[in-house]
C-alpha cells in the first residue's frame, strides 16, 4: 500500500486529528489570556484596607527595603490586628519572582522562638504596577507580632537554600 493510498484511506481521520490539535492550542491560548495565572491569592478592596487601618488595635508598618535592587520600586505596607487575627497587605510594583521561585510572607511572634516563624501568605507572581490589597490570615495565632518578612524561596520545598529576605515590616 503506497502512502497515497494510506492518505486516501485515513484522510478524514487525519483532518479530524489536525482540527482537534488546533482546537486544543486555541483553547490553551484563550485560557492563558482570560484566566490569571494559577495563584490562589484573594484580592481585597481598598475600602476593607481603610476599615482595618482605622481600628484601634491594628498595627501598621511600611516596608523596609533590603539592598536588593529588584525591590527598590516596591511600595506598600502591612496591617495586622491581633484581636481579630486578620491583616491586610498592600503592594505595588512587586516584580514577578524568577522562574522556580515564589514569594513567602512570614510572621515573627514574640511568644514563639525566632527560628519558628508563622507562614502567612505565598505568592507565585508579582503585582506589577497594580496596587494589590491582599487579606492576611494565619493557620496559627499571631498574638504579638514584631516583624513580617517577605522572602524569595524555591517552589521546590525540598531544596535547602536559605530564603532571601526582600522586604520587612517591623512594629
Amino acid at each position: 500500500m503506497s502512502w497515497k493510498q494510506v492518505l486516501d484511506k485515513y484522510q478524514y481521520t487525519l483532518i479530524t486529528g489536525l482540527i482537534l490539535i488546533l482546537l486544543l492550542l486555541v483553547l490553551q491560548m484563550a485560557y492563558r489570556w482570560w484566566i490569571p495565572r494559577s495563584s490562589t491569592l484573594t484580592e481585597g478592596t481598598a475600602q476593607a484596607y481603610s476599615v482595618l487601618k482605622q481600628q484601634v488595635n491594628t498595627k501598621a508598618g511600611s516596608w523596609l527595603r533590603t539592598l536588593n535592587t529588584n525591590m527598590q520600586e516596591v511600595q506598600g505596607d502591612l496591617l495586622w490586628n491581633s484581636e481579630q487575627q486578620t491583616g491586610m497587605l498592600r503592594l505595588k510594583n512587586l516584580p514577578n519572582p524568577k522562574v522556580g521561585y515564589q514569594y513567602h510572607l512570614w510572621a515573627y511572634d514574640s511568644h514563639r522562638p525566632s527560628d519558628q516563624p508563622i507562614s502567612v501568605l505565598v505568592l507565585d507572581r508579582g503585582s506589577g504596577q497594580q496596587e494589590w490589597y491582599l487579606p492576611l490570615t494565619a493557620n496559627e495565632s499571631i498574638l504579638s507580632p514584631y516583624k513580617f518578612e517577605l522572602t524569595l524561596e524555591p517552589v521546590d520545598t525540598q531544596q535547602t537554600a536559605n530564603p532571601l529576605v526582600l522586604l520587612m515590616v517591623q512594629f
